[in-house]
């Protein structure tokens, strides 16, 4: 059977992420390893729209479509869709990945061309459909049928996965930003260690997709990974996008005792963020003699209050005893910022603007709250809001669509530029920053994305 796997242009065009889609490759590798023929139109790389996007996706004449797509994708899709729907009567259109996985059926509402919804890690799923049509398989739902007792997929034992198919996304093209924005080289791939997250931070619908129960890759086939990405790709930077690669210090320890021993001449980051509270002195040396250069970490607010609000066991003080803890060990740390969580007061918003400038964090990132389905907040946010049934317009990062009352948009749009300009514009923040050494080749497109941030126009 011909598959196309279908990953969206990003809204926000040469601004925003580029990253070889890793759900995407898993996904190709399992279908490849049964036989099917994969092809992979990946439209954030690609850059098509409109009826030259279609013509792409017609030419590799699929039997079954599937598209992986995040809620802020679904607004530019939605004439994607119908369009394709036309073009291609006769093929299956199965949707999954975030979207997907945090509204279930009901993302037939927003795509009623579809013919299926796959909840979860889709890789058993996929085949499972395609072997078997005329039965439903757990975490899938097809157009017309009861919703009301999918239960999304997991894989229990991710050993069981071939590599992913890196033939479908060399990473030497993809040469935009990566999540995180931090890069020193080029080029750079991002991988998986592990999948799930115990944690319940009710801004976050991570679990909704990967489940709450921690799984982890077995090392020998992680490395493997990674000396086929060095040796075959060239690859000079590792991005490991675990929500929680720290979780089991053992796992992660050994791992970078594994690296060190590699000698390879790459370097690592964890641009998904690592907490903070999982970190000793042991670990962090590890990791900076592996080749970690910068430490990401979710620090989200500088209120106590915020912090036990959104159930994110951390506080103010004990976040800044980590953050010494990281810089002890010579590595800068790289934070991510929420501003407008619901119930949050202005004078709490500028609580954590003053506590990023004060915690000695040498990169710092300011997103205003999404209301993610799925998530805690989100749901409580979006039933009460028009957002679902306009499309999801104005669901993307650089917009302040959810200010918390009785702040409005605009107002909590002037604090993010303000958290912006007062975190970086101090006497000697934009060396400490620049430390981090941003390659090159990224430099215009980071300032597209601080424009984007700060002018509020679609950019991530």
């Amino acid at each position: 059977m011909r598959v196309t796997l279908f990953y969206p242009p990003r809204p926000g065009g040469e601004g925003t992420n580029l990253v070889p889609p890793i759900g995407l490759l898993y996904l190709g590798a399992v279908l490849e390893k049964a036989g099917h023929h994969v092809v992979l139109l990946d439209f954030a790389l690609i850059g098509k729209s409109g009826k030259e996007l279609v013509e792409y996706v017609v030419d590799s004449r699929p039997d079954v479509l599937m598209i992986s797509a995040f809620t802020s994708d679904v607004f530019i899709m939605k004439p994607v869709m119908v369009a394709l729907r036309e073009a291609l009567p006769g093929t299956k259109i199965w949707l999954g990945g975030p979207h997907a996985s945090c509204v279930g059926a009901e993302a037939f509402l927003d795509f009623p061309q579809m013919d299926a919804v796959f909840l979860g890690e889709a890789e058993e799923s996929v085949l499972e459909a395609i072997l078997f049509p005329e039965e439903a398989p757990q975490g899938v739902v097809y157009s017309g049928s009861d919703p009301a007792t999918v239960i999304p997929r997991q894989i229990e034992d991710l050993s069981v996965l071939p590599l992913p198919a890196w033939h479908l996304a060399p990473p030497s093209k993809y040469r935009g930003l990566p999540n995180g924005v931090v890069l020193k080289k080029l080029p750079y791939a991002p991988i998986l260690t592990t999948r799930g997250c115990p944690y319940r931070c009710t801004f976050c619908a991570g679990f909704r997709v990967t489940g709450r129960r921690i799984r982890h890759r077995p090392l020998d086939q992680v490395w493997k990974e990674i000396d086929l990405l060095v040796s075959e790709y060239g690859v000079a930077e590792i991005h490991i996008e675990d929500d929680n690669f720290t979780f089991d210090r053992a796992y992660a320890k050994e791992f970078c005792r594994i690296a060190i021993s590699r000698k390879l001449p790459v370097l690592f980051s964890t641009p998904n963020g690592v907490r903070l509270d999982a970190l000793d002195d042991e670990l962090l040396s590890l990791m900076r003699e592996a080749g970690w250069y910068v430490v990401h970490c979710g620090i989200e607010s500088g209120s106590d209050r915020i912090l036990k609000k959104i159930k994110k066991a951390t506080t103010t003080s004990s976040i800044k005893s980590s953050i010494d803890l990281i810089h002890s060990q010579g590595l800068p740390v790289a934070a991510y910022f929420i501003l407008g969580i619901p119930g949050e007061t202005e004078k709490e918003i500028r609580e954590t603007i003053r506590f990023s400038r004060t915690s000695g964090v040498e990169w710092a990132q300011f997103a205003c709250f999404l209301p993610i389905p799925g998530s805690p907040d989100g749901d409580s946010f979006l039933e009460n809001s028009d957002m679902v049934s306009t499309g999801w317009e104005a669901f993307h990062n650089t917009a302040c669509p959810a200010p918390p009352f009785p702040l409005s948009a605009d107002r909590l749009k002037r604090l993010q530029r303000k958290a912006f300009l007062r975190f970086y514009l101090r006497p000697g923040q934009i060396f400490r920053t620049t430390r981090l050494l941003f390659h090159r080749d990224t430099f215009f497109r980071i300032i597209r994305r601080v424009f984007a941030y700060l002018s509020g126009r679609k950019g991530s």
